[in-house]
């Protein structure tokens, strides 16, 4: 086994858990945006609703006109 193999299989090695690293790292971003789109959803939903009670109200203002 010559060294200059060993040095090979060392840098493969590092390279192999520098990718691991990498792939945990995006996986942590990944699910970080998936949480911050369901709280973007349900704040789009809150306004929606928000709306739809604006509405009414008008609704019932202009009625009385």
């Amino acid at each position: 086994y010559s060294r200059m193999a060993e040095e090979e299989n060392k840098e493969e090695v590092d390279l192999g858990e520098k990718l691991e690293k990498l792939v945990e790292e995006i996986k942590e971003v990944m699910e970080r945006r998936k949480e911050r789109i369901a709280e973007l959803r349900a704040e789009i939903e809150r306004i929606e609703q928000d709306n739809v009670s604006l509405e009414n109200t008008i609704g019932e203002l202009l009625k009385g006109f």
